[in-house]
């Protein structure tokens, strides 16, 4: 059986003569088996450890000869095999947290002899150069001639940037790259998403800028992009709305929406609560999204798009008197009411996914005043680009009122009312 990943050996003897040494540690191949032509019966396992400069390997025999193994961190590639003689420790990283906890299994068989006739081990030759050197973790490919149609992808790359080589789908192959971190598709001709990136565990940053890129497809936001997906750069693409489903990518710090179609931000942007960058210049902008204003952002630019002018005149009374179901509404939105899909059915669910918030805070549904306010941007950022050339810094924002007594309050002071 073997393994690769990164070691370093630390040794204990050292420390007690008051010397050190500063490990560091090296990619390798390690193996258990027994050596060449020895009988079974011998019991004879060792623990083989090749590296490039070592590829005949330092064997440690397994027998009664293991004296802890720490494998707390197992699940993220990490352990270390405490050896008695010599006194070594043998720090493990960077590997595979399957392999690992099987290759742990089998060391721990080996050193309480127990029986290994079942199991398959690797003969303790020399390792190859190809086995032992570092897997490749980087690839840039430019040009469409060097990509890889016959062969598939590193399985280890934790970076991969295509660009300009007139991709029109989104590769299936990329989705097999479980530790793939940055993936740059920009300067492409790609049309769809995939709907479905959940074997993608460890993406923190996508690149689509100057693609072909309508829409941002409901599966895309419901896998595990929600919990790692931090930067998104779709600018320069065809995109003429985003869906609610949009804000459930709640891992965001930068959004990049440069040059598209669209009309509006998604409703619910709120939920971005880890959201510092966001850039949506050069769309067709009217009005920013209920909920805007709870943004805590570093940066905002929003340049070049054709903001409307809020204020009194944009009033559209919709107060009536509330139904049964939306007096319950409230009251599970303020009483902060968990429910689930088995608690409720779907429509009802539907019905308070629709929420919307008065400027005093109070939730309400269909009996409403709805009105386009000023939102002065440097609310919700510490550095702001002017919408045009001539410095503006407040936009139109969709507004609510929930009662009669707010609708008089506002219109008292359209300006300082939520102050």
């Amino acid at each position: 059986m073997r393994l690769s990943c990164d070691v370093e050996i630390g040794n204990r003897i050292l420390p007690t003569f008051n010397m050190s040494k500063k490990g560091k540690f090296i990619h390798a191949q390690l193996s258990i088996g027994r050596k060449p032509g020895a009988d079974a019966k011998e019991g004879k396992v060792f623990l083989l450890i090749c590296t490039t400069k070592d590829l005949s390997g330092t064997k440690y025999k397994l027998r009664d000869n293991v004296e802890q193994i720490f494998g707390r961190f197992v699940a993220e590639g990490k352990a270390t095999i405490r050896i008695k003689e010599p006194a070594h420790d043998i720090i493990l990283k960077k590997a595979d947290s399957i392999q690992l906890k099987s290759f742990l299994n089998l060391i721990k068989l080996g050193s309480q002899d127990k029986n290994l006739d079942n199991i398959t081990l690797s003969s303790l030759a020399p390792a190859s150069l190809k086995s032992v050197e570092k897997p490749k973790s980087r690839m840039t490919i430019l040009s469409k001639k060097d990509y890889p149609l016959t062969s598939n992808f590193p399985s280890s790359l934790t970076y991969l940037a295509i660009q300009q080589c007139t991709l029109k789908k989104f590769d299936s192959r990329i989705l097999n790259l479980k530790q793939l971190v940055v993936l740059d598709l920009s300067d492409n001709n790609i049309v769809m998403l995939p709907s479905n990136m959940n074997s993608m565990t460890c993406l923190a940053e996508l690149r689509l800028r100057n693609n072909q890129i309508s829409e941002v497809p409901l599966g895309f936001c419901q896998g595990n992009l929600r919990n790692t997906l931090c930067v998104l750069d779709i600018s320069k693409n065809k995109l003429k709305n985003l869906k609610p489903s949009f804000c459930s990518l709640t891992s965001l710090i930068q959004l990049k929406l440069d040059e598209n179609y669209l009309t509006c931000l998604p409703e619910g942007i709120e939920k971005l609560i880890n959201l510092r960058t966001l850039s949506g210049t050069k769309n067709h902008i009217k009005t920013l999204p209920p909920g805007f204003s709870r943004l805590h952002l570093d940066q905002l630019d929003l340049f070049n798009n054709p903001f409307l002018e809020g204020g009194p005149s944009t009033i559209v009374n919709r107060l009536e008197d509330p139904t049964l179901m939306e007096i319950a509404a409230k009251r599970i939105i303020q009483d902060r009411i968990a429910y689930t899909e088995e608690d409720l059915p779907h429509h009802l669910m539907a019905y308070l996914s629709t929420v919307c918030y008065c400027m005093c805070g109070s939730p309400c549904f269909q009996s409403r005043v709805q009105f386009l306010s000023n939102l002065d941007l440097h609310s919700v950022a510490k550095t702001v680009i002017s919408l045009n050339t001539n410095g503006r810094t407040s936009a139109a924002v969709q507004s609510f009122l929930c009662s009669k007594k707010c609708l008089n309050k506002y219109m008292a002071n359209p300006n300082g009312f939520w102050k």
